[in-house]
């Protein structure tokens, strides 16, 4: 998923030159109609059956023949809200993405069940694999489709045509058909429970999803594209390292923690042994992208693309408290408890919108203000995360000092000489590359005897999967090469 992410970063930095702010910002708006009106997305329906991995063969059709229904809604809507949002702001390339974007669901339709039966057999290998092949194509035909002069359609194309490219591949490992919607009907109170959970998760996941994808929308309605697309091209950036952490523990930790079925014990160690080692090593990332963005734009980046400078540095901030996000859901969603997760993302829609509308209504900084409170609502918002998984009384305030306090010392550790002299020394060429290698050097040299003083159980935990993965690394070697 590194190499996946990795080949993404590289697609969007080359894009970057060879596309203006408002194409990035059409193809942000448009994607974030479709988050909007994508009530009850397929995915979320896949995590309701892993909540029982044992009723999977007798509720996948069913489930199908449903997400059939909210899929038709889902392509409806984003034509409609599509159509009027161009004819509103008078630019009809939003129309035209929402027309090219309408393929997504479809394909997500399609995802729903060899992905759902790959997940619950564990194999994540074979997962990753597809959407590193998927991702790369599709990154490709984006870098063509931007040099061909073809505009926002080169951001809107490639992924929704690379989903149906998963969904098919999928089904062929899976063995599975690419549709399942035979009859194999359930009782009345089994069909009513699978409403309800699929209700309640898929709420879940859509104010989580809606408020990801509010910024653009809100920078759209008080500021220009060129706006929303700095705001697009920054976070697609910043957001780089925790999107495939967050893909990764979405696939991942949902199913295994449903085969710890109700043992809550062990769900919360493991629960947070995980975001332990996460924060480990996602703080410091953040933390030294921040450092590293205002250097690397000047050094590489077109002069156009400045204002996304700001943007990219409160929001890689704002990341490095975000990896408590994807586990919490995991584990809710496992232990069955869809209301609870919900509601937790429910508030934080709320409150969060409201306070970026606020600031669009006041304040007239081109975004910086709306992006600052997206960027840093996870300082609240994640440790209540936490305590939904971990009860204040039941080991809250331990967890707190693996998954936030010793990880954030390590980082101020080793990177605030850095950000030091980031402040002090003038801005030049040598003095830009110099930050970088400094940045990178301390994290790679200084971050890991600040971690081991800091949070010594951490640094134990990181140590033991760094060489469990070493060791199967070089066992497989040799089979390999045989």
């Amino acid at each position: 998923m590194v190499v996946n992410k990795a080949s993404a970063l590289v697609g969007t930095l080359v894009s970057m030159y060879l596309l203006n702010p408002e194409a990035f910002g059409v193809a942000a708006v448009a994607a974030s109609i479709l988050a909007y009106v994508t009530l009850l997305p397929a995915i979320t329906l896949s995590d309701v059956l892993l909540a029982r991995p044992e009723t999977i063969a007798s509720r996948l059709a069913p489930a199908t023949r449903l997400c059939v229904v909210t899929t038709a809604l889902s392509v409806v809507s984003l034509l409609a809200v599509g159509f009027w949002w161009a004819e509103r702001f008078s630019d009809q390339g939003i129309w035209h993405a929402c027309l090219c974007l309408s393929v997504r669901p479809v394909g997500e339709l399609l995802l729903l069940g060899p992905q759902t039966l790959l997940r619950a057999r564990l194999d994540f290998k074979r997962l990753s694999q597809i959407d590193a092949i998927a991702q790369v194509a599709s990154t490709a035909a984006t870098v063509v489709m931007a040099a061909a002069g073809l505009g926002f359609f080169s951001l809107v194309i490639p992924p929704g045509l690379a989903v149906f490219v998963r969904a098919l591949m999928y089904a062929r490992v899976a063995g599975a058909n690419i549709l399942q919607i035979g009859r194999r009907d359930l009782a009345p109170h089994s069909t009513r429970e699978l409403l309800r959970d699929y209700g309640l998760s898929g709420l879940g996941q859509y104010v989580h999803g809606g408020l990801i994808m509010s910024p653009p929308l809100i920078l759209g309605a008080y500021y220009s594209t060129d706006v929303v697309g700095c705001f697009s091209t920054a976070f697609a950036l910043s957001a780089s390292f925790n999107v495939v952490v967050a893909v990764g523990l979405g696939l991942v930790l949902q199913p295994v923690f449903a085969r710890m079925g109700n043992d809550r014990s062990r769900q919360q160690i493991a629960f947070v042994r995980t975001c332990a080692v996460i924060a480990a090593v996602s703080m410091p990332v953040c933390v030294c992208q921040s450092l590293c963005v205002a250097p690397v734009f000047r050094l590489i980046m077109p002069p156009s693309w400045s204002s996304a400078i700001i943007f990219a540095q409160l929001l890689s901030l704002g990341q490095s408290m975000y990896f408590i996000v994807n586990p919490a859901m995991g584990l809710l969603k496992a232990q069955g408890r869809f209301m609870a997760f919900f509601i937790w993302q429910a508030v934080q829609l709320a409150v969060v919108s409201c306070l970026m509308v606020v600031c669009g209504n006041v304040l007239s900084d081109d975004g910086v203000g709306v992006v600052a409170i997206f960027s840093f609502y996870h300082i609240v918002f994640s440790p209540i995360g936490l305590a939904l998984c971990i009860p204040i009384g039941d080991g809250f305030v331990s967890a707190i000092r693996q998954v936030v306090l010793g990880p954030l010392a390590a980082t101020a550790l080793a990177l605030t000489p850095v950000a030091l002299a980031a402040t002090i020394l003038e801005v030049s060429g040598w003095r830009d590359l110099a930050l970088v290698i400094a940045a990178c050097g301390s994290i790679l040299l200084l971050y890991p005897k600040s971690l081991r003083i800091c949070a010594p159980e951490v640094y134990c935990e990181v140590k033991d999967v760094v060489f469990s993965l070493l060791r199967r690394k070089s066992s497989n070697a040799p089979q390999q090469a045989s």
